[in-house]
């Protein structure tokens, strides 16, 4: 590839197939990794007919270490890496104590290790030219606890933290950091832990479309936002959970997406 290239991971669907439809539409080249074969071609067919785009496909499971370490590999030694969006995640709706100890580490892996080693990958060429833009795909629970979503919130919170320092480490040196934490998105993430993504608003939720949530993410990214809460209702949740007395959110502390237990 010779021209501006963009990375995203987790691009199969939902956020991460959103950024690339939209940095394709800005004319770069991308290289989009995901799990499902039929799923992730068919985008990359998409893509290249419609923009006319070079878009490379890499299968990669990021809860292996061994893949992990080949992709990171392939982001060194690719120096026209201007975007790297950190998007593959899942999660899970059972209690700590209840699930595999295999799928939690496997959430870090996904959620932490993949993240950093590919940041630690692609930042050196950044810093060689003196622009790059990384994006985190993190979450509102980055903010708080919750049932049956211990090692998501804990995953998601060091992802905040790891985006705030990278971001001070490399000030004025060309290079944007994002967090993008996301409440309810209308994507496949949410409809397989059994949630209606249809309806507009239920109760205390209000869900996003994706294209609106990438745009607030791009926008966020210029004005150098580095936290970014997307939608006014999800910033009132977050100021309304900080200001409450810890006892009280340790009792009323939602579930994994509002289920019910």
């Amino acid at each position: 590839m010779q021209g501006k290239i963009a990375l995203i991971t987790g691009a199969t669907s939902g956020i991460g197939a959103g950024f690339a439809r939209r940095f394709a539409a800005d004319g770069y080249d991308l290289i989009i990794t995901g799990r499902r074969k039929e799923m992730i071609r068919s985008l990359a067919d998409e893509l290249g007919k419609k923009y006319g785009v070079r878009v490379e496909v890499v299968l990669c499971e990021l809860s292996n270490r061994d893949e992990i370490e080949s992709l990171a590999q392939r982001v060194s030694g690719e120096p026209g890496i201007e975007v790297l969006v950190n998007n593959a995640g899942f999660g899970t709706n059972e209690f700590f104590h209840n699930e595999e100890f295999s799928g939690q580490e496997n959430m870090l892996s996904v959620h932490c290790l993949a993240p950093m080693r590919l940041i630690h990958a692609a930042l050196p060429n950044m810093l060689a030219r003196g622009k790059g833009t990384i994006i985190n795909v993190s979450s509102l629970r980055a903010f708080g606890a919750g049932r049956r979503v211990a090692v998501y919130c804990g995953t998601k919170s060091f992802l905040n933290k790891f985006s705030e320092a990278i971001h001070i480490e490399n000030m004025g040196k060309g290079i944007r950091i994002q967090a993008l934490c996301p409440g309810f998105t209308r994507t496949d993430f949410h409809e397989r832990i059994g949630l209606d993504t249809e309806s507009n608003k239920a109760g205390f939720v209000r869900w996003m479309p994706v294209e609106k949530l990438v745009d607030i993410s791009l926008r966020d990214l210029k004005k150098n936002r580095v936290i970014c809460i997307p939608g006014l209702w999800n910033k009132l949740m977050i100021l309304a959970q900080s200001l409450m007395p810890a006892g009280l959110y340790y009792r009323i502390a939602p579930s994994n997406g509002g289920l019910k237990e």
